[in-house]
């Protein structure tokens, strides 16, 4: 019986500086972005009778969601997920908050509370769900 000698395993290299900071800045912008878009479509949509199908919560469910795990995934560290609030909540507060003129983007309702709970709480959710590959909190899965 011959030996087939040691076997090794290629891990992934580590990304590069460059890109990681690429994708992070990628992440920045695409919260500012989907904070603007979401504020602006809160009070626009089809209306089911008195009821407003609001494109801005469905916007804020699929780009809060979707934006924190491709960036959790091209990182492979939580604050991945989490960097795009970073972006979005200041542009997301800065609308809703009342200028002296009166004018307000981000009225007071239930769908613009939904819209600011689940814009929140979604790229949290992302960062917490799975342990990460990489950074601080990437401990050895136990065997």
């Amino acid at each position: 019986m011959t030996g087939l000698g040691s076997l090794s395993v290629v891990e992934p290299a580590e990304p590069s500086r460059l890109f990681l900071g690429g994708a992070y800045a990628f992440g920045l912008l695409a919260g500012v972005v989907l904070g603007v878009y979401g504020v602006a479509a809160v009070p626009a949509g089809p209306r089911l009778g008195d009821t407003l199908l609001s494109l801005g919560l469905l916007l804020v469910v699929v780009g809060n969601v979707g934006v924190p795990m491709l960036v959790r995934w091209l990182t492979g560290t939580r604050l991945g997920a989490c960097i795009m609030l970073v972006g979005w909540a200041p542009v997301v507060l800065a609308l809703g908050s009342s200028r002296a003129e009166g004018d307000l983007m981000l009225r007071s309702s239930s769908t613009a509370y939904l819209f600011l709970a689940i814009g929140v709480l979604a790229p949290i959710l992302v960062a917490v769900v799975r342990p990460s590959r990489r950074g601080l909190t990437a401990f050895p899965l136990p065997r």
